[in-house]
């Protein structure tokens, strides 16, 4: 029988679950110290652990623990080299189409940062743009909109999605506006 092995980061989350940790993002009352200090331990100096443990995890498996999200932020925040966070997403870029929610939420809260001559930044937008053409997922729309800008006028087939959308969603109506700077007549 094949049994899977197992990722020491997913282990901590599960840990920090059991054990009721903290592991909010910038949190202003411990900081998700518990939390934070096992991520240090499998980090080592240099964070080579972390990012190996990260660039390794079962994104399906991850994204079936209770606040993974927030677990996945800290984790990723605290790789204290750039180039880490780099390889950590390309290694998950192949596989984030059978994960629409990570994908948006790194998209939004760890891509949308980079610079924009990034190489990575720019593999990570076009995957997630062919994912949100694909799936219509709503969310993942609003989060490319906002993270191109007025760049998303360069994706036809994606604003063409959030127009529709537009039509019934105030909110994504105001993504196009302000974001996009495209004022949509709507009938009365």
């Amino acid at each position: 029988m094949n049994q899977k092995k197992s990722n020491p980061l997913s282990d901590i989350i599960s840990k920090a679950h059991e054990q009721k940790w903290c592991v909010t993002p910038y949190c202003t009352t411990c900081g998700s110290r518990e939390y934070r200090n096992a991520l240090q331990e499998l980090s080592g100096p240099l964070g080579g652990g972390l990012a190996n443990a990260l660039a390794d995890i079962d994104l399906q498996e991850i994204s079936l623990l209770p606040n993974w999200q927030d677990a996945l932020l800290v984790a990723i925040m605290d790789l204290p080299i750039s180039q880490q966070v780099e390889g950590v997403l390309e290694a998950w870029l192949p596989k984030i189409s059978d994960n629409i929610a990570l994908a948006d939420l790194i998209l939004y809260k760890i891509v949308r940062y980079m610079r924009k001559d990034n190489a990575t930044r720019n593999n990570w937008i076009e995957r997630c743009i062919d994912i949100a053409i694909n799936s219509r997922n709503f969310s993942l729309i609003e989060s490319l909109l906002l993270v191109l800008r007025r760049d998303a006028w360069n994706h036809r087939k994606l604003i063409a999605i959030a127009k529709e959308y537009s039509y019934s969603s105030a909110q994504m109506d105001r993504v196009l506006r302000n974001s996009c700077k495209l004022s949509l007549m709507k009938s009365v």
